[in-house]
């Protein structure tokens, strides 16, 4: 079963996140941005923010216009949880897919 959980940063306010506790699969994430901000995320097999990266810190081209972000064709399993990093002085919003 799919589910999801977004997280949103508004005006540089940090948004790390705890999205989910225990074993699971992530398979994904998409990503929305303000279009002038470009931000930095790092999604974690964990329930703080280190660990096993699952998506390594990346920055985000803002101005691509339209969705970023990636569809895993193959699931990756996370023991821990997943744990969202996000650095941006604008406004975001990361819907994280895992099952």
């Amino acid at each position: 079963m799919k589910r999801t959980h977004k997280v949103s940063v508004s005006g540089g306010t940090p948004a790390d996140q705890l999205v989910f506790t225990g074993r699971c699969m992530f398979q994904g994430f998409l990503l929305g941005t303000d279009g002038s901000n470009d931000p930095e995320i790092t999604i974690y097999d964990n329930t703080a923010a280190s660990g096993r990266e699952v998506v390594p810190t990346t920055t985000f081209d803002a101005s691509a216009l339209g969705l970023n972000g990636a569809m895993i064709p193959v699931d990756i399993e996370c023991n821990k949880g997943i744990y969202v990093g996000v650095t941006c002085t604008g406004a975001c919003e990361i819907v994280v897919i895992y099952g």
